[in-house]
């Protein structure tokens, strides 16, 4: 009997998430906490701490997804403008200013970045090795 080779999984099939998985990505990209995600999908709260910390496709896909949010968020907040403006406009006539003047900053986004990071496995990887060259690097300089 000829024994046979096993072969390495190919990349996309061992980054590809489980249902499960994929709604704990919603979950959390939309401000859920690990442990009500872990309930909602059915699995102690470790496990999805496991996925965030250790799975590269998990955790480019909670990237992508809430990069995503942000910029539909952000073009429902810019759509807000001319609405915005047009209350300024009035602002003598009793609308309220206040509210008109807060969107106008907050469509401006000042002081808050938007969602980064890798969205891919790979380039989670590519992150995960950056920063252990840097832990090399000062742990070398600091002896």
């Amino acid at each position: 009997m000829t024994r046979q080779k096993t072969t390495k999984p190919d990349a996309a099939e061992e980054w590809t998430l489980s249902p499960q998985q994929q709604t704990a990505v919603d979950l959390l990209a939309t401000g859920r906490t690990v442990t009500e995600a872990a309930e909602a999908v059915g699995v102690v709260r470790q496990t999805v701490s496991e996925w965030l910390n250790q799975h590269r496709g998990f955790q480019a896909e909670l990237n992508r997804r809430r990069q995503e949010l942000w910029a539909a968020s952000t073009d429902c907040l810019r759509a807000l403008v001319p609405k915005a403006l047009k209350v300024l406009e009035r602002g003598l006539e009793g609308s309220d200013v206040k509210a008109a003047l807060g969107v106008l900053r907050a469509a401006g986004l000042h002081s808050i970045e938007a969602p980064s990071g890798p969205t891919t496995p790979q380039g989670i990887e590519a992150q995960e090795r950056e920063q252990e060259e840097l832990r090399a690097l000062f742990s070398i300089g600091s002896r």
